[in-house]
This record gives structure tokens, sequence and C-alpha cells, in this order.
């Protein structure tokens, strides 16, 4: 290699026409433009980023052998091109998939919180209505037709009663605002082809009958789909029930009229709410 000669010389080594019956082409340089060029699947999934790592060490193991080979080896663009490609594809690895999921911790920590906050608010049509993707919900600002519709329809009527003799449901709507939700740690932020999954755990801080701070810790899983897949209109939603160990200090709420304590809240929330409507028509 000559001193004006580098690795992305288009000439170094490249054989004249008289020698070109003699050479052929290196196989280590075919297979770095290959993976060269299937290395952008990273901006599909970070799992692809083995190709940019293939990439890198067939261009430099194609641009050796044929600066050894004297003219006897073809393909030092293509090395040239694996390489640049397998380099900025790993660089978006690297530097904008943690941006990416960054910002998708970010959407779904509020969330959760709004999920949080819906319950702490006695706001049931809300909390349960975050179980669905934004285009499947009832609309959120009229809460009395969404209970008129689960205490006349039966099957809405039973799923509203199982939804809310869950133990955290029931512990943070009798908490209310004595609970102080905050983060805690996010266990894993996966991404597919159509959705993206967050899983986080947050602290429920809340004072016992002593006037000391207990605390428990709640799992939640969110997932953010796109419909159709497009990604300006993604939509989040609860996946199942959030995981929790309910404290002994609150396990007498959790029990509480387990077989009662739903069905009271709907009839109550609905007379509640039917009452309000009448109220404001005349």
């Amino acid at each position: 290699m000559t001193g004006n000669q580098s690795l992305f010389s288009t000439t170094w080594n490249d054989a004249s026409e008289e020698d070109a019956l003699y050479t052929r082409l290196s196989i280590p340089a075919l297979l770095a433009a290959i993976f060269g060029a299937a290395s952008f699947l990273v901006f599909m999934t970070p799992w692809f980023f083995f190709l940019s790592v293939l990439g890198i060490l067939f261009a430099f193991i194609a641009i050796s052998t044929i600066g050894k080979a004297e003219g006897g080896l073809t393909g030092l663009r293509f090395a040239q091109f694996g390489l640049c490609s397998s380099i900025v594809s790993l660089t978006a690895v690297v530097v904008l998939w943690p941006s990416y999921q960054y910002g998708v911790r970010v959407e779904a920590d509020r969330f959760f919180r709004i999920w949080f906050d819906a319950l702490q608010h006695n706001n049931i049509p809300l909390a349960k209505g975050l179980t669905s993707p934004y285009w499947e919900r009832p609309a959120s600002d009229k809460p009395e037709e969404w209970w008129k519709n689960q205490y006349e329809n039966n099957f809405l009527h039973k799923s509203v009663h199982s939804y809310m003799e869950n133990k955290l449901i029931r512990v943070l709507l009798a908490l209310g605002g004595k609970a102080k939700v905050s983060y805690y740690k996010t266990l894993s932020v996966t991404t597919g082809e159509d959705k993206d999954t967050v899983v986080a755990v947050y602290a429920v801080n809340f004072p016992n009958d002593n006037g000391e701070t207990e605390t428990f810790f709640v799992r939640m899983t969110g997932k953010r789909s796109f419909p159709n897949g497009d990604i300006k209109s993604a939509g989040w939603a609860l996946e199942g029930f959030p995981a929790v160990t309910v404290p002994d200090e609150l396990k007498s709420i959790a029990q509480a009229s387990k077989n009662g304590t739903a069905e009271t809240q709907i009839q109550t929330d609905h007379d509640h709410h039917d009452h309000n409507h009448q109220h404001h028509e005349h």
C-alpha cells in the first residue's frame, strides 16, 4: 500500500485490464456487501445488530486479503460499501434505539400515571377504559352513558363487577388521595413489528394506622400498538391486571365485602351519575 492510498481508496490494488483475466472476486468482500445492505434491518429492530458486526468483520477481512493478493482479487468497492453501511447501522443501534426506548418509557410513565390517578379519584370508567387502546374505548367524557351501559347490559355488568373485585383496584379506591404513587424502575422495554411493550414498577406510599408510611409495589405492563401500522396513531393499553403484593395493613380493605363491594359501587356510582344527569337536564 503506498502512502497516498487508504482503506477507502477506489484504485487501491485494482487490477489493470491486462490482469483482469487472472483476477477473481473476493468472497469476503461479497459477504461484506450483503451483510452491510442487510444491516439496515436494525431500523426495524435492534436485534439485527449482528448483521452490522458481520459486515464490518468481513469487510476488514476482504480489504486485508485483497491488499495481500497484489491484484489477484477484486471486490474492494464491495468491501468498502459493506464497511460503511455496517458502521452506519451499528451507530444507529448504539444511538437511535436507546433514544427511541427512552421516549417509549416516558410515554408509558404518563399513561400508567393516568390509570393510578383515575382510581384515586374514583373514575372507574376511565380506569377500566385504559385496558383498551383509545380507538376501542367508550367516550371518557360521558360517564353517565358508560354507567348506564354497564348497569343495563348483563355482560358489561359482570365485567365491571369482576374488575372492581381485584385487590389492587379496591385498595387504590379506598386509599384515594392518601396514596402517593411514584416511579420505581423499568423492568423491560421490547419492540416488535406492531407494538411496544413496557413493564415498569411503581411504589405506592400510604400512611398506616400509626401515622407511619408504608410502601407496596405495583408492576404495570403497557402495550403501545399501531392501528394499520401508523406510528402517528399509536395508542396505549394496559395488558392484564397489574401485579401487586398487598401488605397486611391493607388486606382488610382488599378482602372486605368481596361479594358485595363491586355491586354496591356499581349501583352507587350509577345512581350518582344518573342523578347528576337528571339534575343537569332540569
